[in-house]
């Protein structure tokens, strides 16, 4: 049982990683046009797919790095 606990929190980590940068273009693309700053008619689907690439690159070392420093600062409180 423990087996399938794990494989589902690795499920919705993944779930996570894979979402996250979704919504901070949305959310970064609705204050740009908001602001003015740029017109969505502007951008290129692939222009849109670099962002995410990008952002998902950028996430996903920000999350491995906070994995590395929680492992290393909970080995060290054993």
């Amino acid at each position: 049982m423990p087996d399938n606990l794990d494989r589902y929190k690795l499920f919705v980590y993944g779930l996570i990683l894979l979402f996250l940068p979704v919504l901070f273009i949305g959310f970064t693309l609705s204050f740009l046009q908001f602001s003015g700053a740029v017109a969505l008619g502007e951008l290129s689907a692939l222009e849109l797919v670099e962002l995410y690439v990008i952002e998902l690159v950028l996430f996903g070392g920000l999350i491995y790095g906070l994995y590395l420093l929680a492992e290393r600062f909970g080995r060290d409180a054993l």
